[in-house]
C-alpha cells in the first residue's frame, strides 16, 4: 500500500511540474525552417498550392476535401479540410498567395486550442533549378500540456521539418 501511496505522489508531482512548465512558457511562438527544394520556385509552388492532391504526397495526410474558395481581400482564397486520422480533421484558408514567391496558409478553426499562420516564402537558388524554401509557422498554443509537449516532446519544429521532407520527397519524384 505504501508503494501504491508513492507512486503517485510521485505521478501527481510530476504531473503538476509538467503543468507548471508549460504554463510557464509562451501561448504565442514564431519558428521556422528553411530548406533546399531541387526544382524550381514555380514548380515547388504549384506542388504547394495543388490541395488537393496533399494526400498523395503528404503520408501524415489521410485526405483532404476542397471546399468552395472564401472572397478575401485579394481574391478567391482556396479552403480545405485534412483528414489526418483518428477521426481527426483540421480546416485552412490560404490568406494570401503570391506566384510563385510567397503563401500564407491559416488554421482556420476559430475553436481551436492551438492554430495560426505558416508562411512559405520561396527564392530561387542557390544553383540552377532549384529553390530555398523558408516556412515560418506564427503560431498559438493555449493548453499547458500541449506547450509542454510541444517544446520538450516532439519539438517546436517538427510539423515543419516534416513538411519540408515530404515536399522535398515528392518534388523528387516528379
Amino acid at each position: 500500500m505504501n508503494l501504491f501511496i508513492a507512486i503517485l505522489v510521485v505521478l501527481l508531482l510530476a504531473g503538476v511540474l509538467i503543468y507548471a512548465d508549460g504554463a510557464s512558457l509562451p501561448v504565442n511562438h514564431t519558428v521556422s525552417v528553411t530548406g533546399v527544394v531541387a526544382a524550381s520556385p514555380e514548380q515547388v509552388f504549384n506542388r504547394i498550392t495543388d490541395i488537393a492532391n496533399g494526400a498523395q504526397w503528404r503520408p501524415g495526410v489521410k485526405s483532404v476535401t476542397v471546399l468552395a474558395p472564401i472572397d478575401g481581400p485579394s481574391g478567391k482564397q482556396d479552403h480545405w479540410v485534412e483528414s489526418i486520422g483518428h477521426g481527426q480533421s483540421m480546416t485552412f484558408l490560404a490568406v494570401r498567395s503570391e506566384a510563385p514567391t510567397r503563401r500564407d496558409v491559416q488554421l482556420n478553426d476559430p475553436n481551436a486550442s492551438y492554430g495560426g499562420t505558416w508562411s512559405y516564402e520561396l527564392s530561387p537558388g542557390p544553383s540552377p533549378a532549384t529553390t530555398t524554401l523558408r516556412i515560418t509557422e506564427n503560431g498559438f498554443i493555449h493548453p499547458p500540456l500541449y506547450r509542454f509537449m510541444m517544446a520538450h516532446v516532439f519539438g517546436p519544429t517538427r510539423n515543419l521539418e516534416q513538411y519540408m521532407a515530404d515536399l522535398k520527397a515528392a518534388v523528387g519524384k516528379q
